[in-house]
């Protein structure tokens, strides 16, 4: 025993030497984690906003002005939105999915990002085939909120739970 390093006895990162009772440091929780889920929380929210919301703008013509302008004009003249992009029940789904993944991403689930990528990217789409503003929102948010969950401690503190 006597002149052998901890390293000798079979100790090979030299640990021999720690206190009782010492536990290793717990992995801080990231903020860009933080940060990137907040942005998945509001997309969420406008998602939601958006399918109770009802329609994209509150300046859509009535049907007395639509007729007067196609009876002076002609039919091609005016037309009144059919659907006009709008899909509530898709985005309220998508809405309530995206709050749930970002729930399961705060306490670690690492898996649901790629459902949240999914989840941003298929908003953007409908809101923009829709023509309505919240696609540069939807699109803002999904840039901060995949580019957050890029970075080595975030991706660190989702490997370890």
């Amino acid at each position: 025993m006597t002149g052998t390093s901890s390293t000798d006895q079979g100790d090979p990162a030299g640990q021999g030497h720690r206190k009782p009772g010492h536990r290793p440091r717990k992995e801080r929780f990231p903020w860009q984690l933080g940060v990137s889920v907040a942005a998945w929380l509001v997309l969420g929210g406008v998602l939601i906003s958006a399918a109770l919301g009802g329609t994209s703008s509150g300046s859509e013509a009535d049907s007395g002005s639509v007729s007067a302008v196609q009876g002076a004009l002609g039919d091609s003249a005016a037309s009144t939105p059919g659907n006009g992009g709008q899909h509530p029940s898709l985005y309220l789904l998508i809405g309530l999915v995206t709050l749930l993944m970002s729930l399961m991403l705060l306490i670690g689930q690492a898996w649901s990002r790629y459902v949240l990528y999914l989840l941003g990217l298929v908003s953007v789409i409908l809101f923009a085939v829709g023509g309505r503003w919240e696609a540069i929102a939807s699109f803002v948010l999904l840039v901060i909120g995949a580019v957050l969950l890029l970075n080595r401690p975030t991706l660190r503190y989702l490997e370890k739970q």
